[in-house]
C-alpha cells in the first residue's frame, strides 16, 4: 500500500468515527426523550422490554469499541506525520506545511476550501503539498518516519 492509499483509508476511518459518534449521540438522546407508555395489551405478546434495552446497550458497546479501534489507526497516522513526541515524522524531515496539509485533509477530513483558508494558499497548492508529501513518504518509507 502506498502513502496515498494509506491516508485515504485513514480519511475513511475518520468519516466512520464521526458517523459512529453521531449514531451513539442519537441513541443516547433518544433514550432520554422516550415518553412513558401506559398502554396495556397490544403489541406482539411476550416481548420483554429489557431485551430491547440490552440490545441497545450491546450496540452502544460495539460502537464505542469501533470508535476506539479507528481512533488508534488515526493516532498511528499522526505519528507518521509528527512523530511520537510531536517533533518528528514528516514534519521534521520535509516540513510542517506538508504534514499539516496531510493532517487536515486526511486525519481531520476537512474540505479543501477550509484547508486552503487555514494554510493561506489555493486548494490546488494544498493538494500539491499532499501529493509531494505522499511521494516523500513512499521514498523514505513508513518505518523511517516512525523512527524519527
Amino acid at each position: 500500500m502506498d502513502a496515498k492509499e494509506y491516508f485515504e483509508r485513514i480519511r475513511d476511518e475518520v468519516a466512520s468515527i464521526e458517523h459512529a459518534k453521531e449514531m451513539l449521540a442519537r441513541l443516547k438522546a433518544r433514550e432520554g426523550a422516550k415518553a412513558q407508555s401506559y398502554s396495556t395489551g397490544g403489541g406482539g405478546g411476550g416481548s420483554d422490554p429489557m431485551d430491547a434495552i440490552n440490545g441497545r446497550i450491546d450496540f452502544e458497546g460495539r460502537l464505542e469499541r469501533r470508535i476506539a479501534d479507528s481512533q488508534s489507526e488515526v493516532d498511528e497516522a499522526c505519528v507518521l506525520l509528527y512523530g511520537a513526541d510531536n517533533r518528528g515524522g514528516l514534519a521534521k524531515l520535509k516540513g510542517n506545511r506538508y504534514a499539516d496539509a496531510l493532517c487536515m485533509a486526511y486525519l481531520q477530513a476537512m474540505p479543501w476550501d477550509e484547508i486552503a483558508d487555514v494554510m493561506q494558499c489555493s486548494r490546488q497548492w494544498c493538494r500539491e503539498l499532499c501529493n509531494v508529501g505522499f511521494r516523500y513518504i513512499d521514498e523514505v518509507g513508513f518505518a523511517a518516519l516512525k523512527d524519527i
